[in-house]
C-alpha cells in the first residue's frame, strides 16, 4: 500500500509524552505505534480513514494517509478527530482558577494532552469492549471484530464495524473475537439501538441526563462506561468515568468517599463543566505514578 506526504496537523501540539497518552492511553482502541519511524508515529483506523499520525521535533503534528483515500476528506477529518477547533488553553485556564494544587500539579505534567473527538458508535463499540481487559486485549477485540464485519478501507485496515453488522452476525462469530461474556452484551445492545432507530451521534447534542439515560439502557453499560462514551465519543467534557485508577486517586488525593456516585458528584463540583477533562489529567498523571 502506497501512502501520500506528511501534512500538518494545524491547531494541534503535543509533547511526546501527551501524544502517546492521548492516541494510546485507553481513550480509543484503534491506534498502534509504528516501528517504522524513528519519531513518535502512530498507525489507527478512524472512522472511514486511515492515518499515520507523527509528532515532529518541534512539537507539531503531521498526517499521512492512504494514497487511494480522498486526501483532503481524510485530512479535514483527522483535524476532526484530534479535536484541533477545540481552545484547549481556555479548559486548562477555567481548572487554573479553580486554585486546587492537584490540579495544577496535573496541568504542568501534562501541558498538551487532548480528548479524542471520535465517532460515538465506534466509543460504545470500543467501550463495551473494555470491561475487565487490558488496553492491549481490548485493541485485540476490536480488530477481530473489525476484520470479520467491518468494510475494508485499504489493504490490512478495516472499519469498526456498525451496529447493524453486529446485530445480523451470529453470536458465535463474535465470540470468537476474543469478547467472552462482552459478545453478549454487545450483540444484544446492537440489536437494541437498530430497534430503537437510535443514531448514536445524537449523543452529542442530547443533555447529558438524557444521552446518559439512554447509554444506561444498553446492555453492558453502567456508569463508568456511560462517562466514557460520553466523554470521549461524544466530546461531552462535564462526563467523568470513575474507574479503579480514579476512585483510588480520588481517595488518595482528595479523601472522597470510596463511592463512584460521591466522587461524580464532588468532581462536577470542583471542576463543573470540564471535569471530565480533569479526570484524563488526574488519570494520565496517577497511572504513571507522577502524582
Amino acid at each position: 500500500m502506497e501512502w501520500g506526504n506528511f501534512t500538518p496537523v494545524d491547531g494541534v501540539v503535543f509533547n511526546e509524552r501527551d501524544f502517546c497518552e492521548t492516541l494510546d492511553g485507553g481513550q480509543s482502541f484503534t491506534w498502534n505505534k509504528s516501528a517504522e519511524s524513528d519519531a513518535p508515529e502512530f498507525v489507527g483506523v478512524f472512522g472511514r480513514f486511515v492515518a499515520k499520525v507523527r509528532l515532529n521535533s518541534d512539537g507539531s503534528v503531521s498526517a499521512a494517509f492512504p494514497k487511494q483515500l480522498d486526501q483532503n476528506a481524510a485530512h479535514d477529518a483527522i483535524e476532526e478527530y484530534l479535536d484541533a477547533r477545540t481552545d484547549y488553553g481556555e479548559i486548562r485556564e477555567s481548572l487554573k482558577k479553580t486554585g486546587d494544587p492537584i490540579m495544577l500539579a496535573a496541568l504542568e505534567i501534562h501541558p498538551t494532552i487532548r480528548i479524542l473527538r471520535q465517532n460515538p458508535e465506534e466509543a460504545i463499540v470500543g467501550f463495551i469492549c473494555s470491561s475487565s481487559k487490558r488496553i492491549v486485549q481490548i485493541k485485540q477485540c476490536v480488530r477481530l471484530l473489525s476484520e470479520r464485519l467491518g468494510e475494508e478501507i485499504c489493504p490490512g485496515f478495516h472499519r469498526t464495524p456498525p451496529f447493524e453488522k453486529i446485530a445480523d452476525a451470529p453470536i458465535e462469530l463474535i465470540r470468537e473475537c476474543k469478547l467472552g461474556f462482552r459478545a453478549d452484551y454487545l450483540k444484544k445492545t446492537a440489536v437494541k439501538i437498530r430497534a430503537d432507530k437510535f443514531d448514536p451521534m445524537l449523543l452529542r447534542s442530547m443533555s447529558h441526563e438524557e444521552a446518559k439515560t439512554y447509554l444506561k439502557t444498553l446492555s453492558g453499560v453502567g456508569d463508568k462506561v456511560a462517562d466514557c462514551i460520553l466523554l470521549f465519543g461524544a466530546s461531552r467534557f462535564e462526563a467523568f468515568p470513575v474507574d479503579t485508577w480514579i476512585k483510588q486517586a480520588m481517595c488518595e488525593l482528595y479523601s472522597t468517599e470510596n463511592n463512584e456516585k460521591k466522587i461524580r458528584e464532588f468532581a462536577a463540583a470542583k471542576f463543573g463543566r470540564h471535569a471530565g477533562f480533569a479526570q484524563q489529567l488526574i488519570f494520565a498523571a496517577k497511572r504513571k505514578g507522577l502524582i
